[in-house]
C-alpha cells in the first residue's frame, strides 16, 4: 500500500541534493568498527536482542531453543517444562488446520526473531509457515520464563511466515513476513502493528513484496521497512502513520536480510551477498551513498543495536556465532539524521512532535504555573508536553534573528523577535476573559530595548457576531486590548509551508510584518518594519533578512559538528496536511476476525459461522478499495456503491447475539460489538 507523498517524498530527494546533511567527505571515509566474537558455538544462531538488564539473548534455529549470554557463555533462557498459557488463546484461533493441540506444543518450532520488552518479556516468532507468535513475561515471583502466551494474528487465512518481530517502548507490536505456500508471483507481504488497545493495523502490504526486516529509532518515532524482493526500504513516522520517504534497490545484487540504526541516525543494511558471504553496511539516507561497515561473514540472521554500549549485535547462523561491533572511536547516540527527516515533515505538515530549544523555558514556566494551583499536600503531578497542548489547540511559534539590514536605516536596529501563538487569528472566550487572541510577543534591539505584549486597557470587553448587516452580541466578560495586535496566515504546499504574521503597534509600537518559509530544501525569514513615528523611529520602512534556524553542536560522524536546528513551531492544525487523518497510511484491521466459528461454553446452540471477507488480502483489498473510493468522493451509502456488508453476515451476527452470553469461560467478550463493523473503516 502506497500513501499519497509522492510529491513530499519528490521534495525530500530534491532536498538531498541541495544540502546533505552527512558531509560527502566523512562517508568516503570508512568509520572501522572494532568487532569482536560476543559467542562461539551456537549452530543456526539467528535472532538477537538485548535485555533490560544487559545480557544478550539469541534464538537458534534448528536447536529450538533461546539462549542468554552472560560473560560469553550461553545458557537457556526458558524454564525446564514451561508450557503455553490455555486460557489466553482466543477461541477464533483455533481452526482445522490449526487445532488447539498445535497452538498449546510446548516445544519451539525453528524460533527465528526475538525482541524484549522494557519490562522483560521476550516475543519470539517461528520461522516456518503458519508458525506461531509467543511471548513469555517473567514469572512476577521467581523472573523465571515458564509460561508463553500465543498472539494469533486476525484475519490471517495465508500460510504466513514471520521474518521479524519487534515490540517498542509503548507495547506496540510489530510483525512483518509473508504468505510461503506457492509460486513466487503468488506471495502476498504485509507488514503489522498491534496498538496498545490490541487493534492490528497494517502498515504496508502488497504481492510480489517480501517485507522481511524492520527498525525503530531510539525515540521510537521513526521505522524503517525492508523488502527483501526488490532490496526496497521505506521510513515511517509510526505515531502519525506517515510515510516520510524511501530508497530503491538498496542492497544492489545483494539480498536485504536486516535493519538497523546507526549511532547518528543513519541506516544500518545487513546483506547476503551470495553463497557463505555476507556484510553489514551503513547508508546515508539522503544521498542513498554506502559504506561498508562489517564484511568476511559467512551469513546473516539479525542485527540488534546496544543504544546503552554503543554497539550492534550481529549473528552469524552458518558460523554459530555473535559478533559484536562498535564504531571506532566510540560515537554518541544522537540520530541526527533521522531526527532531520522527522522535522523535515513535521515542517510541512505542522504536526510537531518536539519543541524547538527555544520554548523549553516556557514549557517549565507553564508546568511551575500549574504546580502553584494546586493545594501543597497534593499527590499529582504536572507535566505538559508539545503533544498534550498541540492536540488540544493551534500553536504557532518561533524565535527569528536577524543576519542583514540596511545600514543606518534604524538608529537602534532590531537583533531578535519571539512569538507565541495560541489560537492565532481567533476570538478566545475563556471564564473570565476575552481576548482576540492568545499571543505573546519579544522584540529585542541592539541595545538591550525590549518591546513585549502589554495591555493598553483592560475593561469590560463585548465579543459580536456579524452577519450581513447585522450584528450580534455574543457575551460580555472582563477582559482587555493587547498590543501588538496580531494576525497570522499559513499556507501549505508541497515545497513546504509558508507563514504571514502581523504584529500591528497600535501607536505603541511599530508595526512589524514578518514572512517565514519552512521546508526541507529551503528556510527563509523577511522581517518589515513599518514605522510611523509613534513607535521606536522615524516614519520609514525598514527591511531585515532574517533566520529562525539555529546552529547547534551534534557529536556525529567525525566528532562535534555544527547542525541547523529550526525554530520554528507549527502544530496543532487538524488540515495541516498529511498526518492529519491518523488513518492515512495505514489500515485499521480490529481485534477480531469477521470470518470465524464462534462457540459459546457449554450453550446447546450449534457454533455459529460467521460469512465474510476470506482472509488479510481480502480484508486489506476491500479496505484500500474503501479509502480510494472515499478520497474521490465516491462513497455516499456504501450499500449504493457495492459496498455492502457481504450477504449473510448480517443474519449470522443476529443468530450469534441472540445465543451469546455476556462472557466466554475465560471472562473475555466472545465478539466485540458486531462482526460486520470490522469490515467497515474505523476511522
Amino acid at each position: 500500500m502506497r500513501t499519497p507523498t509522492a510529491n513530499l517524498l519528490q521534495t525530500l530527494r530534491r532536498a538531498a541534493a541541495a544540502a546533505l546533511l552527512l558531509p560527502a567527505a566523512a562517508l568516503a571515509q570508512q568509520n572501522p568498527m572494532t568487532v569482536r566474537n560476543l559467542a562461539d558455538g551456537l549452530p543456526g544462531a539467528y535472532g538477537v536482542a538485548r535485555h533490560p538488564d544487559g545480557s544478550v539473548y539469541v534464538s537458534q534455529l534448528d536447536a529450538g531453543q533461546i539462549v542468554v549470554l552472560r560473560d560469553g557463555r550461553p545458557s537457556p533462557a526458558l524454564a525446564d517444562g514451561w508450557k503455553v498459557d490455555e486460557e489466553a488463546l482466543p477461541r477464533w484461533a483455533i481452526k482445522d488446520d490449526f487445532p488447539r493441540s498445535k497452538w498449546l506444543e510446548a516445544k519451539l518450532d525453528h524460533p527465528g526473531p526475538l525482541s524484549i520488552s522494557t519490562n522483560g518479556t521476550i516475543f519470539v516468532a517461528e520461522q516456518v509457515p503458519n508458525g506461531r507468535i509467543l511471548s513469555f513475561p517473567p514469572n512476577p515471583e521467581t523472573g523465571a520464563y515458564d509460561t508463553a502466551v500465543c498472539i494469533p494474528v486476525p484475519w490471517l487465512e495465508q500460510q504466513f511466515q514471520w521474518y521479524d518481530i519487534l515490540v517498542d517502548n509503548f507495547d506496540r507490536l510489530y510483525v512483518v513476513g509473508m504468505d510461503e505456500i506457492g509460486p513466487d508471483f503468488m506471495k502476498f507481504g504485509s507488514s503489522l502493528v498491534r496498538d496498545q488497545e490490541g487493534d492490528w493495523w497494517v502498515m504496508d502490504f502488497g504481492p510480489f513484496a517480501r517485507f522481511n526486516t524492520f527498525a525503530l529509532s531510539a525515540r521510537q518515532d521513526a521505522m524503517l521497512l525492508g523488502d527483501k524482493a526488490h532490496g526496497n526500504v521505506s521510513w515511517w513516522e509510526v505515531n502519525r502513520h506517515i510515510m516520510m520517504g524511501g530508497s530503491a534497490e538498496v542492497s544492489g545484487r545483494s539480498s536485504l536480510q536486516s535493519l538497523a540504526y546507526y549511532p547518528d541516525g543513519s541506516f544500518v543494511i545487513g546483506q547476503i551477498d551470495g553463497p557463505g558471504a555476507a556484510s553489514v553496511m551503513r547508508m546515508d539516507p539522503f544521498s542513498g551513498q554506502q559504506v561498508p561497515l562489517v564484511s568476511g561473514l559467512k551469513s546473516l540472521g539479525d542485527i540488534e543495536m546496544d543504544r546503552v554500549k554503543g554497539c550492534l549485535y550481529i549473528t552469524d547462523p552458518a558460523a554459530g556465532r555473535v559478533i559484536e561491533a562498535t564504531p571506532n572511536p566510540p560515537m554518541a547516540y544522537n540520530e541526527v539524521a533521522i531526527r532531520q527527516i522527522v522535522r523535515s515533515i513535521e515542517g510541512m505538515s505542522g504536526v510537531a512532535s518536539e519543541a524547538p530549544a527555544f520554548l523549553n523555558n516556557f514549557f517549565d514556566r507553564l508546568q511551575d504555573a500549574a504546580k502553584d494551583l494546586l493545594p501543597d499536600d497534593s499527590t499529582h503531578s504536572v507535566q505538559f508536553t508539545l503533544s498534550d497542548i498541540a492536540g488540544k489547540m493551534p500553536i504557532v511559534a518561533g524565535r527569528v534573528q536577524t543576519v542583514m539590514n540596511v545600514e543606518g536605516a534604524e538608529a537602534d536596529p532590531i537583533d531578535t523577535l519571539e512569538f507565541f501563538l495560541l489560537f492565532p487569528s481567533k476570538i478566545v472566550m475563556t471564564e473570565d476573559s476575552a481576548t482576540p487572541s492568545l499571543s505573546f510577543f519579544s522584540l529585542k534591539r541592539k541595545s538591550g530595548k525590549v518591546e513585549q505584549t502589554k495591555p493598553i486597557f483592560k475593561n469590560e470587553v463585548g465579543v459580536y457576531r456579524m452577519s450581513g448587516t447585522n450584528i450580534f452580541k455574543i457575551g460580555t466578560s472582563g477582559g482587555g486590548l493587547y498590543v501588538p495586535v496580531v494576525s497570522c496566515g499559513l499556507k501549505s504546499s508541497d515545497e513546504g509551508i509558508s507563514v504571514d504574521l502581523a504584529f500591528l503597534g497600535s501607536g505603541v509600537y511599530d508595526d512589524y510584518y514578518l514572512s517565514l518559509f519552512q521546508g526541507p530544501m529551503q528556510q527563509t525569514a523577511t522581517l518589515v518594519v513599518n514605522a510611523d513615528g509613534s513607535g521606536t523611529n522615524d516614519a520609514s520602512t525598514v527591511t531585515y533578512e532574517a533566520t529562525f534556524m539555529e546552529e547547534a553542536t551534534i557529536e556525529g560522524l567525525k566528532g562535534k559538528s555544527q547542525e541547523k536546528m529550526s525554530n520554528l513551531l507549527i502544530s496543532g492544525f487538524s488540515g495541516g496536511g498529511a498526518g492529519a487523518n491518523r488513518s492515512v497510511g495505514w489500515l485499521r484491521l480490529g481485534k477480531f476476525p469477521a470470518q470465524a466459528t464462534v462457540s459459546y461454553g457449554d450453550s446447546d446452540a450449534a457454533p455459529v459461522a460467521l460469512a465474510g471477507a476470506g482472509g488479510l488480502k481480502d480484508v486489506i483489498e476491500k479496505k484500500e478499495l474503501e479509502l480510494r473510493q472515499a478520497a474521490a468522493g465516491e462513497v455516499g451509502v456504501e450499500e449504493e456503491e457495492g459496498l455492502a456488508v457481504p450477504e449473510g453476515l448480517a443474519e449470522a451476527a443476529a443468530a450469534a447475539a441472540a445465543h451469546a452470553p455476556a462472557a466466554d469461560v475465560a471472562g473475555e467478550p466472545a465478539v466485540e460489538g458486531d462482526p460486520a463493523d470490522e469490515l467497515e473503516d474505523d476511522e
